[in-house]
């Protein structure tokens, strides 16, 4: 019998986080039926640590790739070792509130279209009008996918769903792999396509307690205008999906994007002058050059 309740856990070389982690997931109210933890071949005691709570679980699988995935290589292959019906992917680092994967599996249960179900999250790192860091969403507990998509993904450069979810295992049966083109946010890409297809659950409690620990991905001193070019492609792409069809809505939406990503980086790129990041500026003033229209003036403006 397929066990109901899979937690996969994507890690590498983060072994003092992964302890903290595996801590709050051997504490949940709801434990998985099964855990996958998934190294990317770590080069610290990741394998170690994994050891250390190998008995506080049902199941507890370790894994190690034979050769470094990156993302999202490592979570497909984690995904793919999943067994259960709902399979929650979580992240080295971040802490878990303990009822996590107990109020995940109701909300699916509870609204059984849902492709995935999210939640709101602590330790943002700028204090927020709910306080603390704490981030929730004006979101329903189900949203037709189509209308999240239109009200909380269209012309958006961020996405409102981190990439911590628990999604239903047909789903992603219909959708994977995460694409690798899209790198370490392919999981948004994700999530939008699957709106094409399935509602959302969401869950108005901060249940995420937040990783800040430094990262490539998270480097201060330069704007990643590369990251930029790829949540320009993720939308094009997914208003090509989403309207399939309607030409005439794809023509509308992709020039709303546009429009609005010509807002966004010119703004970017004044903040580029403010910090005198020449490199940064040039970088981004070749972004601008692709939009459609290009965004000429800029470059004129900073000559």
């Amino acid at each position: 019998m397929r066990p109901k309740l899979s937690a996969c856990l994507t890690t590498f070389n983060r072994a003092s986080l992964l302890d903290r982690t595996l801590a709050t997931l051997a504490e949940q109210t709801r434990l998985p039926d099964e855990l996958i933890v998934s190294d990317d071949c770590s080069s610290d005691r990741t394998a170690e640590i994994a050891a250390k709570w190998s008995g506080a679980f049902k199941q507890f699988v370790y894994r190690r790739n034979e050769r470094t995935l990156n993302m999202p290589g490592n979570l497909n292959a984690a995904i793919g070792a999943c067994t259960g019906e709902y399979i929650a992917n979580l992240h080295d680092g971040d802490c878990y509130a303990p009822s996590l994967l107990e109020e995940w599996e109701r909300a699916l249960d509870a609204h059984p279209t849902a492709g995935f179900v999210f939640c709101g999250l602590a330790g943002w790192p700028v204090r927020t009008r709910h306080g603390g860091g704490i981030v929730l969403f004006d979101v329903a507990p189900f949203t037709p996918g189509r209308t999240f998509f239109e009200q909380h993904f269209l012309g958006r450069v961020g996405s409102i769903v981190w990439g911590t979810v628990m999604a239903r295992r047909s789903a992603y049966e219909m959708l994977l792999p995460f694409d690798p083109a899209f790198g370490f946010v392919s999981d948004v890409d994700m999530w939008m396509r699957m709106c094409a297809g399935h509602d959302v659950a969401y869950v108005g409690k901060p249940l995420i307690q937040l990783d800040h620990s430094p990262s490539p991905e998270r480097a201060p001193e330069k704007y990643n205008w590369r990251h930029l070019e790829t949540v320009r492609r993720i939308q094009q792409t997914n208003i090509d999906r989403m309207f399939a069809g309607d030409p005439k809505r794809i023509v509308h939406e992709r020039r709303r994007l546009e429009r609005m990503m010509q807002r966004y980086v010119a703004a970017r790129l004044l903040g580029r002058v403010r910090h005198g990041d020449r490199n940064g500026l040039r970088e981004g003033l070749e972004f601008a050059s692709r939009l459609e229209p290009p965004l000429r003036w800029i470059g004129h403006a900073f000559a």
